[in-house]
C-alpha cells in the first residue's frame, strides 16, 4: 500500500519501449487470422530490434531477442531470415527455439534460464500461444484459465522488465467494428494483455492490412499496412484516416461528374447553372460518357460530391427551384467573402 501523497512523490521511471512509441515493455498480444504473415511481422521485428534498426518505420531500442517458433523448423526460418536479411549478416544477440514446455509444466523456468545467460534479451516471442497452454483443469473456467496462464507470462514480463510477444489468432465471426473483439479465446486474454495488436482485413485476398494498435501505455491508432514481396518486410503505408482520404481523393479526381462540373465552371468564369439534363448532356459531349441512368439519379450523386467539390475545388453548390418541383442547379468558385458573393437562393445543402 502507498498513499497518494507518496506516490505523487516517489521517482517512477518511464516506460521502457523495445520499439518507441509502438511496443512497450509489458505482456503484448498480437493477433490475425492464420496465414496474415504474424511470422514475417515478428521475424522482422525481432531481426530489427537485434540490430537496432527501424520497425515500421520506428525507432526500436537495440536489444537481445529470443523467438520462439513453435511451429516452425530451423530450415523454413533460416529461409525466412535470409530473404529478410536480403544478404545482410544476422545480428548478435538473437536466438531462437523451435519447441518449448507448456505454461506451468516448465516454460517460465526455461525463460529464466535464458534470462539468465542472456540478460539484455528485451524482446521474448512465443509463436503461437496455444503452443504453450497446458491441457487445462475441467474444474477451473475458461475466463480463469485465460487470465491464470496469460497472467503469468505478463508477470514474468513486467519481473525482468522486458517486452514478452504473444502471436495469437482470431476467430471467425461477422465484422461488429472492433476488431479486438475477436480475438480467440475470452476477454482473459486480452484484459491482462498491455497492448494488443490486431491485422484484419476487410477480404482475405485484400493487398493492404489494417494493424488495429491499443494499450495501456501507447496511444490506440489504426494503420494501413502491405507486404512488401521484394523485401519481405511489413510497410506502413499511412493512418486508416489518410488511406480513406487518399482514396476517397482518387475516386473524387477519376469520376466524371465532379469532372464535367469543373470543365462547366472554368468555361463559364467560375459560375455555371442548368438541369440535371444539362450536365447529363454535357458529359456527353465532353467525354461521351452516361453520368446516370436519369436526372434524379444523377442529383443524388452530385449531392454525394458536395463536400469533396468544396474541399478539393474550392465550388459550391445550391439549387433554385421553380415551384413545379423542378429547377436549376448552381456552382460556382467560393470568393473570399462567400457571404455577400453567394447568389441568392436556397441554403446550401452541404
Amino acid at each position: 500500500m502507498i498513499s497518494a501523497v507518496e506516490l505523487q512523490q516517489k521517482d517512477i521511471p518511464p516506460a521502457r519501449f523495445v520499439v518507441v512509441d509502438f511496443l512497450p515493455q509489458g505482456l503484448s498480444l498480437l493477433a490475425s487470422p492464420p496465414k496474415y504473415g504474424k511470422s514475417w511481422f515478428v521475424l522482422d521485428l525481432c531481426l530489427s530490434v537485434a540490430a537496432g534498426t527501424p520497425f515500421l518505420g520506428q525507432d526500436t531500442v537495440k536489444s537481445g531477442c529470443l523467438y520462439l517458433a513453435l511451429e516452425d523448423s530451423q530450415r523454413r526460418l533460416q529461409d525466412r531470415m535470409n530473404k529478410v536479411l536480403g544478404g545482410r549478416t544476422a545480428p548478435q544477440g538473437f536466438y531462437f527455439a523451435t519447441s518449448a514446455l507448456d505454461i506451468g509444466e516448465g516454460l517460465l523456468e526455461q525463460l529464466e534460464g535464458h534470462m539468465a545467460a542472456h540478460p539484455d534479451t528485451g524482446l521474448i516471442v512465443i509463436d503461437t500461444l496455444q503452443k504453450v497452454r497446458g491441457a487445462g483443469n475441467s474444474r477451473e473456467n475458461a475466463y480463469s484459465a485465460d487470465y491464470r496462464e496469460v497472467g503469468a507470462l505478463k508477470a514474468f514480463a513486467d519481473k525482468h522488465g522486458v517486452c514478452l510477444l504473444l502471436v495469437h489468432h482470431l476467430r471467425k465471426m461477422a465484422d461488429d467494428g472492433d476488431p479486438f473483439n475477436r480475438i480467440s479465446g475470452t476477454n482473459g486474454i486480452m484484459g491482462a494483455a498491455d497492448s494488443v495488436f490486431v491485422l484484419s482485413r476487410k477480404k482475405r485476398s485484400d493487398t493492404q492490412t489494417t494493424l488495429s494498435v491499443t494499450g495501456r501505455d501507447i496511444e490506440s491508432r489504426e494503420m494501413v499496412l502491405e507486404f512488401d514481396k521484394g523485401s519481405y518486410r511489413w510497410q506502413v503505408l499511412g493512418s486508416v484516416e489518410q488511406m480513406e482520404e487518399q482514396q476517397a481523393r482518387t475516386e473524387y479526381e477519376s469520376n466524371y461528374i465532379p469532372g464535367t462540373i469543373r470543365e462547366l465552371v472554368e468555361q463559364s468564369g467560375g459560375r455555371w447553372s442548368g438541369t440535371m439534363q444539362d450536365l447529363l448532356d454535357a458529359a456527353k459531349r465532353y467525354h461521351g460518357v452516361l453520368l446516370a441512368d436519369n436526372t434524379k439519379a444523377l442529383s443524388n450523386e452530385v449531392k454525394r460530391f458536395e463536400r469533396s467539390l468544396l474541399e478539393y475545388d474550392g465550388i459550391l453548390h445550391d439549387r433554385v427551384r421553380n415551384g413545379n418541383g423542378g429547377g436549376k442547379h448552381r456552382f460556382y468558385k467560393r470568393q473570399p467573402t462567400t457571404t455577400e458573393s453567394q447568389p441568392q437562393g436556397e441554403q446550401l445543402s452541404i
